[in-house]
């Protein structure tokens, strides 16, 4: 392993901040991956796989140097400033890194971040993004490809998910790391999971073991694994959204990666001040729960729950 300073933004006010990319294998050998950890500071399952990653390659290079075929960094995050002060966006600013791409090196922090991270990562075979939702969810997780036409549905059944969603782009998507990576020619995926701000170890082994296995099927290490999922297909119109009508207590019944059935209720919310029962959410088909709210408090029109409706699943 090296562990090398990828670059570094000084700061008038306090240390700078400096970005950290450990490496196994050789240098430009093939095939080569590179594994990005959260650009939100409040993402800790993502930090948490990063940085398990890392002692797993670590460890398994010290016991066995062949143990890396290809070529492999992993970033743990590059934005150390927002987790250090709980934040979730760039906490001087309050900007989004994933949006600034692909950067400007004499532009805003944020900008100058993103151009210099995405210098020293576009150029990879394979290159693996770690998110979590943006909005108060907590999601199964999946995988989530860019619909630009260069998607590889086989490439993304290497990670044994249950789920693939493809993505229709829109116009904020050709701002992130994953869409200019695409423009680069590199096999880019997001991998999205868990719950903001909380340490999910469950689902945070269940995205480790994916990219451990991604890893072995296409010959990067030379590790023996377990098969995991077919990788169902969906998009957006597989995907029903259930919004609250209206704002209170919000009591859920139903949690992520439940299956229900028609008619189930799956969350009732309460006026904040009398008890009043004001809604019951009920189940408008058969599927699977692949995002739920995941905060006690809920705004009127706000999405409770995201439904994979079972029939319109594409298998292989």
């Amino acid at each position: 392993m090296r562990e090398e300073i990828l670059f570094e933004i000084t700061s008038l006010s306090r240390e700078p901040m400096r970005v950290k990319a450990f490496k196994f294998g050789k240098k430009d050998a093939t095939p080569s991956c590179v594994i990005v950890g959260p650009m939100t500071g409040d993402a800790i399952d993502q930090l948490w796989i990063a940085s398990r990653m890392v002692r797993f390659l670590r460890q398994k290079e010290l016991e066995n140097p062949s143990f890396i075929l290809g070529e492999i960094v992993v970033v743990p995050t590059a934005n150390t400033y927002s987790f250090n002060m709980g934040k979730s966006f760039w906490p001087l600013d309050n900007t989004d890194i994933d949006v600034m791409f692909p950067g400007y090196e004499k532009g805003e922090t944020t900008q100058r971040i993103a151009a210099r991270l995405f210098e020293k990562t576009n150029n990879f075979d394979f290159a693996i993004l770690l998110e979590a939702r943006k909005d108060h969810a907590e999601c199964k997780p999946y995988v989530s490809l860019l619909a630009n036409g260069a998607e590889d549905v086989d490439d993304a059944r290497a990670f044994g998910l249950d789920f693939i969603h493809i993505k229709d782009e829109s116009p904020i998507d050709t701002v992130s790391i994953n869409y200019n990576w695409k423009i680069w020619n590199a096999k880019s995926f997001s991998i999205i999971s868990g719950k903001k701000g909380e340490l999910r170890k469950n689902d945070a082994n269940k995205v480790f073991d994916a990219i451990v296995r991604f890893l072995s099927k296409h010959k990067i290490i030379d590790f023996p694994i377990f098969e995991g999922s077919i990788g169902n297909v969906v998009t957006y119109d597989n995907i029903e959204i259930i919004k609250s009508s209206a704002a209170g207590l919000f009591d859920t019944l139903a949690h992520v990666g439940d299956r229900v059935v028609h008619g189930q209720p799956l969350a009732r919310i309460y006026n904040t001040l009398d008890g009043t029962l004001m809604q019951t959410i009920i189940a408008p088909f058969e599927g699977i729960i692949s995002c739920a709210y995941d905060y006690p408090l809920i705004f009127q029109n706000a999405i409770a729950f995201r439904i994979i409706r079972l029939e319109d699943t594409q298998l292989p």
